[in-house]
């Protein structure tokens, strides 16, 4: 009897689990398409209907990935609508141990602070949804990332560095299996990235970059990408504006990537991108993310860099950094 009744009673703790679960797959659904009508409300065109709306986001599926792309797609369809690319964020506070030996023929090389600012902008622009073809869509992007001494008045608190990364991107957004992973979306772009200097301080190079992103589990995404880098010609003199500036970035920086973020809830998210030149000279870089709530809407962001190409500056420096602020925009 006491046996029939344990079994029972587990079987009833089994159930009622799953039927919580099932609830809370239920409400997340229902939420992703309610945000969804929402953001597709404020940038209806006049010719759609509100059976077309309920339609398209009737379609939202609580993969984070597809749901971003449902959420972009209805934005994208108001003329004006710039979209996030890459994380925004603002970190007013990093400390790091600055590497002068780029600044060595600059004046106020020996003066720079090792607290300092840094802050991204990234924006995109859908330019043409199925482009070609169903689920290829054109965008164009560019990215800002600056690294400022804001708290060095001695030198007026100039921008150390900052580098500029304009790009042109084919997205592939249909989903399909590569060795049996789950792909969410493929995409090659071309890619200038430079730090708008002149002399010894230029930096800059020009890829094709192709890459993958998996969407693991609804909280588990993760993605690699690799690139060539565009031959440039020998500079005839170091000071000379023609030229390669940085000859043997592929060295420090190697043929591509690796990252992954892991949506721990809705609130908390860690996030990590591993880099190195698969050489006998190992040189690598190994960037952690930890975005947390402040509010329903700003994130804390905390951020701790090691290794070689945290800027172009620095392509063959190797750096540490820690850094806290805000994350105005996150990856997913």
């Amino acid at each position: 009897m006491w046996g029939r009744l344990v079994v029972a009673l587990v079987l009833c703790s089994n159930l009622a689990e799953a039927q919580q679960v099932e609830s809370e797959k239920r409400n997340t659904t229902k939420s992703d398409v309610n945000a969804c009508l929402l953001v597709a409300v404020m940038n209806a065109r006049p010719e759609q209907t509100v059976g077309e709306l309920i339609e398209n986001c009737g379609k939202v599926k609580t993969n984070r990935v597809k749901k971003r792309q449902a959420l972009e797609a209805e934005a994208a369809s108001n003329p004006f609508a710039i979209l996030p690319h890459k994380p925004n964020f603002i970190l007013p506070l990093t400390l790091t141990s600055i590497r002068r030996e780029p600044y060595k023929d600059v004046a106020v090389g020996p003066k720079l602070d090792n607290l300092e600012a840094k802050f991204q902008v990234s924006l995109k622009y859908l330019a043409w949804q199925d482009f070609v073809f169903n689920d290829l869509d054109l965008l164009f992007a560019f990215t800002s990332t600056s690294w400022w001494q804001s708290y060095n008045d001695d030198i007026s608190a100039p921008f150390r560095e900052t580098n500029y990364e304009p790009e042109m991107l084919l997205n592939y957004r249909h989903s399909w299996s590569f060795l049996g992973l789950p792909v969410e979306q493929a995409y090659v772009s071309f890619n200038h990235q430079s730090n708008g200097q002149t002399g010894l301080l230029s930096r800059s190079w020009n890829r094709i970059i192709g890459g993958l992103v998996f969407a693991q589990t609804d909280n588990v995404t993760w993605g690699f990408r690799t690139w060539y880098r565009i031959p440039e010609d020998e500079k005839l003199d170091p000071s000379s504006p023609e030229g390669d500036d940085n000859p043997y970035i592929e060295r420090y920086l190697g043929y591509g990537e690796l990252g992954g973020l892991w949506n721990i809830s809705d609130k908390h998210t860690l996030e990590f991108t591993l880099r190195n030149n698969l050489r006998s000279d190992n040189r690598g870089a190994v960037e952690l993310g930890w975005s947390f709530p402040i509010n329903g809407k700003l994130q804390g962001y905390l951020e701790y860099f090691n290794g070689y190409g945290e800027s172009l500056i620095y392509f063959d420096q190797h750096t540490q950094r820690i850094g806290l602020g805000f994350k105005l925009t996150n990856w997913l």
